[in-house]
């Protein structure tokens, strides 16, 4: 389990979205009888129940597709929130310190969302292909976290920090072994440069 410190007003305001986008992970990895399938059941059903808005939500401008499956819109807005205070926590608990925007910039590659632009396709397989080969290279220098192991691994990362926070780190999320989000916390400045000199 990750954790960071945080007010119970600010932890109360994420709720809402860590359910959409636990919402979205589960109907995104589902597949027969798979263990994203019995968190979907288990913890979702019940909120869409309770919830019309929610569900009115979920479902705005959803569209079917051949075959029978369901495609919906996806806010990127909640689901770079929720990997923003993900992010947040494994910083914290690697480092012991706070991620401080001014340091880094952070950004997330959703590399399992599927879109009909050909540049964000383009985008997308171009990331994954990089990501792929970047990993292969720092393979000697990857921190493998897995966490809640029930059958199947609910969600692992990768980390790639070769010098440490003072320079850019990569992370790569997995959610059920098939949901992927690369984040990128890209140093602001060179990490030879960090504490030596001043304005």
């Amino acid at each position: 389990m990750q954790t960071v410190p945080s007010c119970p007003e600010h932890n109360n305001d994420k709720s809402r979205d860590d359910m959409y986008v636990l919402t979205q992970i589960c109907m995104n990895a589902a597949s027969g009888e798979n263990l994203a399938k019995a968190i979907f059941m288990r913890s979702v059903v019940g909120t869409l129940k309770r919830s019309p808005a929610f569900r009115a939500a979920l479902n705005e401008d959803a569209e079917w597709m051949k075959g029978g499956a369901r495609r919906y819109k996806v806010d990127l807005g909640r689901f770079d929130s929720f990997f923003d205070g993900l992010c947040h926590a494994i910083f914290f608990e690697r480092y012991g310190k706070r991620f401080d925007p001014r340091t880094h910039v952070m950004h997330h590659i959703y590399l399992s969302f599927q879109s009909d632009a050909p540049e964000e396709q383009a985008r997308i397989a171009t990331a994954r292909s990089m990501m792929s080969t970047f990993f292969q290279a720092f393979e000697d220098r990857i921190d493998y976290f897995e966490a809640a192991k029930i059958d199947e691994i609910v969600y692992a990362n990768h980390i790639v920090d070769p010098v440490g926070e003072r320079a850019s780190i990569t992370i790569a999320h997995s959610f059920y072994g098939c949901f992927e989000v690369v984040s990128l916390l890209t140093a602001k400045i060179p990490p030879v440069f960090v504490g030596r000199h001043s304005v």
